[in-house]
């Protein structure tokens, strides 16, 4: 058995670890996702794309804010480890990166275990950043994942032992989404039709919707969507009407998958301009469709929009520049030329991810 584990269900992790347990139970593995507990803020989304309606176990009914909860939770997890003695355990999130390792080695010392990042380790707890670096040294683990090489620089300053398991594994989309994006997509984007920037994600702190919404405003004749839900909600709400562009923002929430890709698709320009990134789903869901990509020049956004030659196939403007980012938006909506070259530019890096190689890779650890 291999299983996927998360220390909550919500977001790209939901979709990338559903798309790889899919993926390997079609080459033959048995197959689990596990969850410490359920998602925050309804972010389950939907049940109607690759991986994302496949069921997750979870241990504790919510977040590890109490000692009762967190016995409970390692109590359990060890009785379904040795219970069930996978082969791999594949873990994500700074909790489950710590805690699974530390069980498992003495609840199922057969299972091996790879730790994968998915941002900048700066940006994780700094306990729980501390307890990784020692856990990731333990005989069980076999690998430590980061899902850019960015987020893999990030670790330099973990001890050597730990440092020598690193691999970087990025991120792709599963085939049937390609194929239902490429059916949306057209052969080719020409000019913006409706004039609709669209940005998807978490509502929170790292996606920096506040930049995007201060830009908004300095571009009258533009519409933004944004799919996803979380707590900063309601500031992101306020912050609009002050700005006088609530009329001109739709705030989505979490959609089943295929209907947000319908409205990513419907856009003209995607812009994602995080504080800190691993390797965006969300943003190679956009390349696939063609769309502009403008990106935050934070080294895992510049990573993401670099060709495997180098080339550059987004634009980037400095984080926390408004100024920059409106006439980034601004540039690529009124020149058709520009326009179409950025669209040309994106489907090279949607090209270059490439599923089967991400599945390969996983499947290694586990032979």
């Amino acid at each position: 058995m291999i299983v996927f584990a998360a220390t909550h269900p919500s977001g790209g992790i939901r979709e990338l670890w559903g798309n790889l347990a899919d993926a390997l139970a079609e080459r033959g593995f048995e197959t689990q996702c596990v969850a410490f507990y359920p998602p925050r803020w309804g972010e389950a989304g939907g049940g109607d794309g690759s991986g994302a309606g496949r069921s997750w176990l979870h241990f504790v009914s919510g977040p590890l804010r109490n000692p009762v909860r967190a016995v409970r939770l390692v109590f359990a997890l060890a009785r379904w480890l040795r219970a069930h003695e996978p082969r791999l355990v594949v873990t994500a999130m700074p909790a489950a990166n710590v805690l699974v390792p530390i069980v498992a080695r003495w609840s199922s010392p057969a299972t091996r275990v790879a730790i994968s990042h998915h941002s900048p380790v700066e940006t994780h707890a700094p306990l729980l950043n501390r307890l990784d670096a020692w856990s990731g040294q333990l005989r069980n683990v076999r690998a430590i994942i980061s899902v850019s090489h960015a987020v893999s620089a990030s670790l330099a300053s973990k001890p050597a032992a730990y440092r020598a398991k690193r691999r970087a594994i990025r991120n792709a989309l599963p085939p049937d989404i390609e194929t239902y994006l490429s059916g949306m997509a057209g052969e080719v984007r020409d000019a913006p039709t409706q004039r609709r920037i669209v940005s998807t994600g978490r509502l929170a702190y790292q996606k920096n919707y506040p930049m995007l919404l201060r830009a908004l405003a300095e571009v009258p004749d533009a519409s933004l969507d944004i799919v996803g839900t979380g707590p900063d909600e309601a500031e992101l709400r306020a912050l609009a009407e002050q700005l006088g562009i609530a009329e001109r923002v739709r705030f989505l929430g979490v959609r089943p998958r295929r209907e947000a890709l319908a409205i990513l698709a419907g856009g003209d320009v995607f812009v994602q301009v995080s504080r800190f990134e691993g390797h965006s789903l969300g943003l190679i869901e956009a390349a696939r469709v063609g769309l502009p990509l403008i990106v935050s020049n934070v080294p895992e956004q510049v990573e993401a929009v670099t060709a495997e030659g180098g080339d550059a196939c987004g634009i980037v403007v400095p984080l926390d520049d408004d100024a920059a980012l409106a006439g980034a938006i601004t540039a690529v909506l009124n020149d058709s030329a520009a326009y179409r070259r950025w669209s040309a530019a994106a489907r090279r890096i949607a090209e270059e991810a490439r599923f089967d190689a991400v599945v390969d890779a996983y499947e290694a650890l586990a032979v």
